[in-house]
This record gives C-alpha cells, structure tokens and sequence, in this order.
C-alpha cells in the first residue's frame, strides 16, 4: 500500500512585525483586542492563541479581523466560507476511451484530471468497511439483473472529487482528492473498482495523518451503493504549535443508472 505523505514538516512563518492592535488578546475564547493606546508588543503564545480560536470558531469578529489584518497569519488560516468542491467524471467505453457522462470525448488532459495519480493511496481492503446493500434507485426504469460470477459487461465509471482549502488570504491550504470507480449496467451498481485519495498544493504548515479516520463502501450488487473516505489534517507552525486540525472528508452515492450524488466538508 502506498502512504500519501510522511507527516509534514512544519512550517516556518518570516517575522512579522504585529502591532498590539491586532493582535494582543487574552487567552480566553471571549477576549477582544486591546485598545490602541496599549504599548506595541510581540507574544506568540497569544498569537498562537488567537490561531487556535479563529479557526476552531471560538473566536470573535475582532479576532478574525486581526488575523486578516496580518498577511502572514492570513495565509495559514482556513477560511471555511471558502472552501471549493470540483466534480470531475469519466466513463469508460466498450472500446476502451474514457467520454464524459454525456458520452462526450475527453482529451487526454481531462482524463489525466479525471484518475488519480501515482502519488494517490489506493484503498486497502483489509481496512475497508462494507456498508449494508443499498435500495435506493434514482427514478429510471429498471431492467431485471442476474448477478454473475465476476465482473462482466456494464460500464466503468470513475469520480473525482476535489476539496479545495483557502485561507483568509485567498491562498490554497491543501486540496483534498477522492476517486471512486465502479461499474453499473441494467439498473443496478454491479461491482466497486478502485478507491484512492489523495493530497495536493499543500502548503507547510499541512500534516496529514497516514491512516484513514473512514474508508467505507456498500455493499453491491444494489441499486445504488455510497463509497466515503476521511481524513485528519493538523496545521501546525514551528513559532505556534499545531493550531488548527480539520477532519475532511467525501462521498459519493452512485445508481445503477451512472448517476451520481456528492457530498463532503472541509472540516
């Protein structure tokens, strides 16, 4: 089995110069900033404090504004309001040529986007959790299936869900990628194929746990089937200490028909 990533050596911040107006607080979730009459100062146990609260929610308008306030701060915060999700599918043919859900041609740059790459960690089945079967169909009608002994006919489909992580800055924390393959024919989800995730445009700051906190898949033959993986990250910076820690995640509910549902967090 392939590891996604060695935890990630922490990152390092360049001095930043925080006047006591944006930054000096209490260490209590409900602390507000100081006045500006207050000396300037630099403290990073209450840096790493305001961190802490800003992005486990405890913190306050006046707390977020001083992070903002501080480019350097406002690169390595999640900003949750903006977390982007990107669906990416390919279906394989009969002849082997992967075309979009509408049976449009892809190039092979879209089917490079599409599958995982050599870097993604493929589900280890010893440690997959089978879900029961499934029954819920997505309105078409349904022709009648024999289930045979191996996979046989239908078609290949492969999704890729991309969660993508900013920062107060706008800047890209991490992506998050999740791929699920599996075949389906005569109404039914006949068979799962390969499942990976994967990590991408992390910046320093990022530490990804090697073991998956969720890997689960339905079971199949069904009329619909849900595959989930997640995952815990941890921000940590050397000057700080670990601050943040976001447990993304996503799932996709597939039908018998080739259709597809999605959902997921960034946390």
């Amino acid at each position: 089995m392939l590891k996604l990533h060695s935890r990630r050596q922490r990152g390092t911040l360049a001095g930043v110069a925080i006047t006591a107006t944006a930054l000096i607080a209490t260490l209590t979730p409900s602390a507000t900033a100081v006045e500006k009459s207050d000396p300037p100062t630099w403290n990073s146990v209450l840096t790493a404090a305001l961190l802490k609260r800003v992005s486990d929610g405890t913190g306050n308008a006046a707390d977020i504004d001083a992070v903002k306030r501080e480019p350097e701060l406002a690169k390595i915060v999640v900003d949750p309001s903006r977390t982007e999700t990107t669906i990416e599918e390919a279906v394989i043919t009969d002849d082997g040529k992967a075309v979009s859900s509408d049976g449009k041609p892809l190039t092979p740059e879209q089917v490079a986007r599409i599958m995982p790459p050599t870097s993604a960690t493929p589900s280890n089945e010893a440690e997959e959790v089978i879900t029961p079967e499934e029954t819920e169909a997505d309105g078409a009608t349904l022709a009648t299936f024999a289930a045979t002994a191996g996979v046989k006919g239908g078609k290949w489909k492969m999704t890729h869900i991309t969660h993508t992580h900013r920062s107060y800055f706008g800047s890209v924390i991490f992506k998050y990628h999740t791929y699920a393959e599996f075949n389906y024919g005569s109404g039914k989800v006949r068979a799962w194929g390969s499942r990976y995730d994967d990590f991408s445009n992390e910046q320093d700051v990022v530490e990804v746990d090697n073991k998956r906190i969720t890997n689960a898949k339905s079971r199949v033959p069904a009329s619909s089937a849900t595959s989930k993986m997640k995952r815990k990250v941890q921000l940590c910076a050397v000057k700080y200490g670990c601050y943040a820690t976001l447990y993304p995640w996503a799932q996709v509910k597939v039908y018998g028909t080739g259709k597809t549902k999605y959902d997921g967090s960034g946390a």
